[in-house]
Formats: structure tokens, C-alpha cells, sequence
């Protein structure tokens, strides 16, 4: 499976990270990243040696799809790379010189590639067995045959990283059980409690109250979100929402008015919400965790994290395919917008 798209760096990132060397720029992708990458191809688009922007794809899919590698270049381009680095992670061990090294022809197109939407590839790397290599360096001085070995938690890097609150997880399974839902069974076990509230809104349409049930629970969720961004992780069981509330606020979110109010917010920086959005992702059934899961990846782009973002939008699809928000999400993805240069939402004019 490839990565939707490019995976846009957070501003901080952006601020911490300046390439100055290979081993600066390996040790720095798997914070930009969130995980540890494995059989993987990273390109990781620069501008003035700083981290614009920053792409993964596995390495099977750009072996069997022969469109997957020159959408990955096009869209780190459009991210605002001037140059490029490839990053090249390879679970076989590697045991040969530099001039046998795996995968020449990969980089050999990535150059290509490169030089055709105007960018540079500075640099091509190795990552295999706690060693990288370089595919463009013959000088033995700085790039012996053997290889180099990483620096691991005791990089400059990874200080930086960590002093900045950024973690990598050891791969891409556990970024995604971020987002690992409650058990089928307690799942399908709150559609009582969603017909219940969908019935609420409804008696409320029929008796005239129509637009003060939307009101209300427009003010619902947004004293929610707010409340448990601020008491969620402060202890065990802080912070969790009750199954009819749940309810309320997922049957709310149906409603494109209301998860439209809540997109703005976010959007605008007005109101967070993750842990509400992925709780409530995470305990209800399809389709009903579609919307949830969508706000929770665009305030995860807006905060640059992509591959978090990626993964809800793709979640949100699956559990409803016609969500065209999270299409909206994947396309911004996919074309590298970068987040922090994207114009931000803008409530229509009345007619």
C-alpha cells in the first residue's frame, strides 16, 4: 500500500529540520514520518536545505505500479521542493560495496524524474541493517564501502526531535492503532442509542424546533471538544464521553450543516477536537464514524501531520466510499498542497 500523496511537514518540523549532512536528514525521517519506515522509498523534498515536504510509498507498490514513482515526485514538487533526497529503506541485509548497491535503476529514474518538474536529486540513500550508503558519493573518506552506521536516539536529530515533543513510532502499524476502533460487537452495540438520537432530531424537525435542536447541538459538540481537549489525558478515564452522548454528537455530525460549522472551526484554528473526533470514530458503526474520522484528519493536515491524516481520510472512504470530504482530504494529499500555504476556509455569502 502506498501513502496517499505527499505528507506534509508540521511548521515545527519545518523550523527544526535543516539538512546539513545525509546522516541529518536520515535520522530526521522517521519524526517527520511519525513512524519507523520499512521496504520503503522516502523523498523528502527540500528548499534552501530546509524540509518542505516529504513522501513514502513502499517499495512494492512503486515495483508493480510504474505510475506510483512519478506521481510521488510530482507531488513533492508541487509541495515547493526545489531539490530532492531518496531515502531508500531495505530490510534485506546488505553486505556489498557501494558500486553494487540494491535498487540503482529505482534511483536512476527518481533522477529523472527530478530533473523533469525542475528539482535537483541531491542525494540518494541506503538504509539497511543500522547502516546507510550513499548511491551518489565514491569518496571513501565520508562514504566507506561498508557503509555508515546510524546514529540512532543518539543523533542530534532525535534530541531535537524529542525536545520538540515529536515522537516515531517503531512503524506504520502502530501510527495506524492510533486510530484502531472499539470491538464490531461494542460498535454495532450503540445503534440503538444512534436510532434513539436520530429520532430525537426528527421529532424536533416535526414539532418546529428544527432549527433550535441544531443550535443546541452545535453548542454540544463544541463544549465537548473543548472539555475533553483540555481533560482527556489528565488521568485514566478522564474525559470519556457517555454512549448517549456519543450518540448525539455522531448523529449530529451526519448533518452536513453541523459537520460543517465544526470543519470551519477547525480550519481557522478556532477548535481542535482530535480526541473528541477519534473517540467518536472509534465507538461507533459505519457510516456513522465517517464524518468523526474526516475532522480528525483535516485538523491532523492542518497540524502537518499527513500519514495521520492519510490514514483517517482512507478509513472515512471505506466505511463510506460517496464521503466526499475525505476525497477532498485525500486530494490535497495527493497533490502535495502544503498546509500551512493552503488558504484557509471561508463561510460562503448569503445570497
Amino acid at each position: 500500500m502506498t501513502d496517499p500523496g505527499t505528507e506534509p511537514i508540521a511548521d515545527l518540523p519545518k523550523q527544526i529540520f535543516r539538512v546539513r549532512a545525509p546522516a541529518d536528514l536520515i535520522e530526521a525521517v522517521p519524526y517527520l514520518l511519525g513512524f519507523h519506515p520499512r521496504q520503503s522509498l522516502v523523498v523528502v523534498g527540500l528548499d534552501d536545505k530546509r524540509v518542505v515536504v516529504t513522501a513514502r510509498s513502499d517499495l512494492s507498490a512503486i515495483d508493480t505500479d510504474p505510475s506510483a514513482l512519478p506521481a510521488t515526485v510530482r507531488a513533492v514538487a508541487h509541495g515547493g521542493a526545489t531539490s530532492v533526497v531518496g531515502v531508500i529503506y531495505e530490510d534485506d541485509d546488505v553486505r556489498h560495496g557501494s558500486d553494487s548497491l540494491p535498487r540503482r535503476a529505482m534511483v536512476a529514474e527518481l533522477r529523472e524524474l527530478a530533473e523533469k518538474v525542475g528539482a535537483d536529486l541531491v542525494d540518494a540513500l541506503l538504509v539497511s541493517s543500522g547502516r546507510w550508503w550513499s548511491y551518489v558519493c565514491a569518496d571513501e573518506r565520508c562514504c566507506p564501502a561498508k557503509g555508515r552506521p546510524l546514529a540512532g536516539k543518539a543523533s542530534l536529530a532525535a534530541a531535537t526531535a524529542t525536545y520538540a515533543g515529536l515522537v516515531a513510532l517503531p512503524d506504520r502499524a502502530d501510527l495506524a492503532a492510533q486510530l484502531a476502533s472499539d470491538d464490531d460487537e461494542a460498535r454495532w452495540a450503540m445503534l440503538p442509542e444512534l436510532d434513539a438520537a436520530e429520532d430525537r432530531a426528527v421529532q424536533a424537525v416535526l414539532y418546529g424546533h428544527g432549527a433550535r435542536h441544531e443550535r443546541s447541538l452545535k453548542r454540544a459538540i463544541f463544549a465537548a471538544a473543548r472539555e475533553v481537549d483540555s481533560t482527556l489525558f489528565l488521568a485514566p478515564g478522564a474525559g470519556r464521553i457517555s454512549d448517549p452522548d456519543v450518540a448525539r454528537y455522531a448523529t449530529g455530525l451526519a448533518e452536513t450543516a453541523i459537520r460543517d460549522a465544526v470543519w470551519l472551526a477547525i480550519d481557522q484554528g478556532r477548535l481542535n477536537g482530535r480526541p473528541l473526533w477519534r473517540d467518536l470514530a472509534r465507538r461507533v458503526p459505519p457510516p456513522y464514524d465517517a464524518p468523526p474520522l474526516f475532522l480528525f484528519g483535516w485538523a491532523e493536515w492542518r497540524s502537518g501531520n499527513g500519514p495521520l491524516a492519510g490514514m483517517a481520510a482512507e478509513r472515512a472512504l471505506a466505511s463510506d466510499p460517496t464521503y466526499t470530504a475525505a476525497d477532498l482530504l485525500l486530494g490535497a494529499l495527493t497533490h502535495g498542497l502544503d498546509p500551512r500555504r493552503t488558504p484557509r476556509l471561508r463561510m460562503p455569502k448569503s445570497a
